[in-house]
Parts: C-alpha cells; structure tokens; sequence
C-alpha cells in the first residue's frame, strides 16, 4: 500500500470516530430531553392512579383480604407487602398502612421500565377487586389519594427508576 492509501483510510477511521461520538452526543441529549418530559407527563398520569383503598378493619383482616383475592398476580414480598408483577416482582409494590381506626390498602413505589411506570392497569384491577370483596364481607370502604415522586436509579448502576409514594394528597 502507497501512503495515499493509508492517509485515506486514516481519516476515514478519525471520521467514523468522530461521527460516533456525535450520534452518541445527540442520543444522550433525545434520552435526556424524554425524560424531562415524561416527568411532566406522567404525574397527571398518576393522580388516579395513587388512589389507594382504605379499609375499616383492622390491618390483620385487611392483609387476609388481599390474599384471598382469587387469580391475583401479587407475590408476597414480606408480611403486609406484596409485589404486583407485570415484568418483575416489584413492578408495583402494595403495602398495608394503619389508617385511623381502619387500613390503608396502597401502592409505595412504582419500577420504571420502558420509560413508564409499571402496574398502573393491574393496580386498577386489584382495587376493584379489593373494594367488591371488603364490600361482600361488609368492610366500609372509601378511597384516599397519594402523590408520587420520581426517583432516578442510581448512576453507573443496572437497577431502574422508581415513583415512590411522596405525600397525602386528600382523604
């Protein structure tokens, strides 16, 4: 090979570099700018979502309620806690909280995958479910309202983002 040669394939080396590291610029900057606007999007998105179930019963009847739900998709995670899994286990993770005289049947944080919180329609389906069968059993129910928050993952890290439970929002 003469050195014209090898001068071209030079600068088409340094040029395909560089040409990467400007796909690369400008694809962080489109990830950059969808996440700031899904963080705008998405609470409205979440405001009926946070309704949460409250209970008039005691949290240990509360608890027998949940697990007694047929076909449910929850897996335990620990007592009073369950994970509803969609793509993982902790897609949305639903506790029971003491309210007053009564529980609080909600969700405490929600796993981002795809770019969107998961388990927003199996939440619904659970709710539903959950308020038929208390009012079968002749538990009052009424619902609440909460806010989330959206946390990031940790940097140079695989784990994912999460919406996690911020504030009473109404009663």
């Amino acid at each position: 090979m003469d050195s014209n040669t090898l001068a071209i394939i030079a600068m088409l080396v340094l040029l395909a570099i560089v040409g990467l590291g400007v796909l690369k610029g400008l694809g962080r900057r489109k990830i950059r700018e969808a996440g700031e606007s899904k963080q705008a999007r998405i609470p409205a998105t979440l405001q009926e979502f946070g309704r949460s179930v409250i209970l008039g019963t005691d949290a240990a009847r509360a608890v027998a309620l949940v697990e007694g739900l047929p076909k449910s998709r929850l897996k335990s995670l620990r007592p009073g806690v369950w994970g509803l899994n969609q793509i993982s286990k902790e897609d949305a993770v639903i506790e029971v909280w003491p309210a007053g005289s009564g529980s609080e049947v909600l969700v405490t944080s929600l796993e981002e995958n795809f770019g969107f919180p998961q388990g927003l329609d199996g939440w619904q389906k659970f709710a539903a479910q959950l308020e038929a069968a208390a009012t079968a059993q002749g538990v009052s129910v009424q619902r609440g309202a909460r806010a989330f928050r959206y946390q990031p993952a940790p940097a140079n890290s695989l784990d994912r983002a999460h919406w996690v439970l911020e504030k009473v929002v109404a009663r």
